[in-house]
């Protein structure tokens, strides 16, 4: 398996089964939401995209692929990046075809964004962060992005559903100071 895209994944949300096929199968090379995602910053729906990259025999394969695994249609927020030259943050959705309000749009655009920053500031290793979240707020944040409820996590974990709750804004607090901290510490350039 090729790696070298798993060192540009900073987060990965797809459907189990399908990073490693589309890692195997050289997918960024063709795939027409990962092309024209680096070669603009407007956000975009996949369905948007121009023919000469969403037209291709290579993108097509992709997205047929991708409906395998109910990835059908989406909304793309392509962003500068410190890591890399340039990022994306593409949200998926098993319709067949995403239809967004511009209201929608701006709010996915807005989540993207701090999504991209947090993302950013996790991936700076700084050792006075090791100890940022304690076990309990770690193990509950990640039932979270698994999609789960509260009410589900409280279930899981044979805790109430207050406790989660409690944990939950105790993470979010935590998370939301260190972003704060990290952005208000970064130099400005002069323009």
């Amino acid at each position: 398996m090729d790696k070298s895209l798993h060192r540009l994944v900073e987060l990965n949300g797809w459907p189990a089964g399908w990073f490693e096929r589309y890692v195997e199968a050289e997918h960024a090379a063709v795939d027409g939401v990962c092309i024209y995602s680096a070669k603009t910053l407007k956000p975009f729906l996949w369905e948007e995209i121009p023919a000469k990259w969403s037209d291709t025999e290579g993108s097509r394969r992709v997205a047929g692929e991708a409906t395998e695994f109910g990835i059908c249609s989406g909304f793309a927020v392509p962003m500068l990046s410190v890591h890399h030259w340039q990022s994306v943050l593409s949200f998926a959705s098993s319709a067949k075809c995403c239809r967004l309000s511009p209201r929608q749009q701006v709010q996915l655009v807005i989540m993207a964004v701090y999504a991209g920053m947090s993302i950013q500031a996790f991936s700076d290793d700084d050792e006075e962060d090791l100890d940022l979240l304690t076990d309990r707020e770690r193990e509950i944040l990640l039932w979270a992005a698994a999609g789960k409820t509260s009410s589900e996590t409280s279930q899981i974990l044979g805790l109430t559903e207050r406790t989660i709750k409690w944990h939950s804004t105790r993470a979010r607090e935590h998370l939301a100071l260190r972003l704060q901290r990290k952005l208000l510490l970064k130099p400005c350039a002069a323009d």
